[in-house]
């Protein structure tokens, strides 16, 4: 019988080989300094990597033991952390943190502050992080401000990547029927332990920086698919706990906070360049491309949309409360059949709207340009009526 741990750190890979030794030291760094009284296991969920990931992994050294495994259940971020959890439950894990593996900016100190709340009983340790305003375009464009509106939890990295579950939590999300195996994950979790009335605080973990965010400059790549598969389970989300979601509407308690442990550092993050030409081109062949019927849901909104369409560089501009009735609009239209034409339609004019978001902030300190996105939850508050 495999021995019991305490507190198990997931590391989730995919060709991470010039850093998953950066990530298992900080880790292995981690849990010796802050827990060093506690069993506990980091564990290698590999997505079939092709490059030297498994080779430098097990190559590392470290005081704590290393289990490296090939995720189960086929590709997708997803399967890599069921597997983490589901190696956590049959080993009796208190704790578990899950962080991914191409970090380039993995303190000791995150493990601490992902696994010592749920040591403490709490359920859920969700990341704040310092990022620049053009990186987390998913996240502050759609994951923030809906999880935030709709699910009244004042959450600000509901798909951080990093998180910090318990043994209950773990129990819920492995026998909940929408468990995706993909990038949304992440949403998933956030999201169901909110509904489920779960314990959730927020960690600061400072400055994220890694290895995905240089793939941003071409957006097929990666950011592309994983819109489809976060959003596609935001979504499904939204409407499996519809009844949850007319309750925080009907009583108007407002966005509930979350307790923030940890102080913010000094050091701010890098900056994420954006070719707002290419941009556009991207955006506005894709609208020609996509939009066609796929887009007959978004009804009255339709003839400004095409107007942005048609727009030069330097006359560009994509109203916010355009995108948030899209939004919304893209939502009831998905709840139908699951349509991934609707997704087809949403993700042209998210990049559409992300162009905009990049104007916007041009000019803008990062902390002007966050307190910018954070503004934001007002126009999806003041149209959520076009949804409920």
């Amino acid at each position: 019988m495999e021995r019991a741990v305490d507190i198990i750190v997931g590391v989730c890979t995919k060709n991470c080989d010039n850093t998953v030794a950066g990530v298992i030291k900080a880790v292995d760094q981690g849990l010796t300094r802050f827990f060093p009284e506690r069993r506990a296991l980091i564990v290698i969920s590999d997505g079939f990597s092709t490059d030297c990931t498994e080779e430098n992994s097990r190559a590392a050294e470290t005081t704590t033991e290393v289990f490296f495994t090939l995720q189960t259940g086929g590709p997708g971020k997803g399967n890599g952390v069921r597997t983490i959890i589901e190696i956590a439950r049959d080993r009796g894990a208190a704790a578990v943190a899950l962080v991914d593996g191409d970090l380039t900016s993995i303190e000791p100190e995150w493990i601490e502050r992902l696994a010592g709340p749920i040591l403490a009983r709490k359920d859920l340790v969700v990341p704040y992080y310092l990022r620049h305003h053009c990186d987390g375009v998913i996240t502050n464009q759609i994951a923030f401000p809906l999880t935030n509106v709709l699910f009244g939890i004042g959450v600000r990295q509901p798909i951080g990547g990093e998180y910090g579950l318990s043994a209950r939590l773990l129990e819920r999300l492995l026998s909940h029927e929408l468990l995706p195996e993909d990038f949304g994950i992440d949403i998933f979790i956030a999201l169901v332990a909110e509904a489920e009335k779960m314990e959730i605080v927020e960690a600061v973990l400072g400055v994220k920086e890694h290895e995905s965010t240089k793939q941003y400059a071409d957006p097929e790549k990666l950011l592309v698919p994983m819109f489809y598969q976060v959003v596609g389970t935001l979504f499904r989300l939204i409407n499996y706990y519809r009844d949850h979601i007319e309750i925080v509407h009907r009583t108007d308690h407002g966005i509930r906070p979350v307790e923030r442990l940890g102080e913010m550092p000094d050091k701010r993050p890098g900056v994420v360049t954006v070719d707002q030409a290419d941009l556009l081109q991207r955006f506005q062949r894709k609208y020609n491309e996509l939009m066609g019927e796929n887009a007959a849901f978004l009804g009255e909104l339709r003839e400004d949309l095409d107007r942005i369409a048609a727009s030069e560089l330097e006359h560009y501009s994509f109203p916010l409360p355009l995108w948030v009735k899209a939004v919304y609009f893209a939502i009831d239209a998905f709840s139908v059949n699951e349509d991934l034409k609707v997704l087809d339609a949403l993700r042209v004019l998210w990049q559409g709207r992300f162009l905009g978001l990049v104007r916007e902030t041009d000019a803008l300190s990062n902390e002007e340009a966050e307190a910018y996105i954070q503004g934001q939850i007002s126009a999806f508050e003041e149209h959520r009526s076009v949804f409920i």
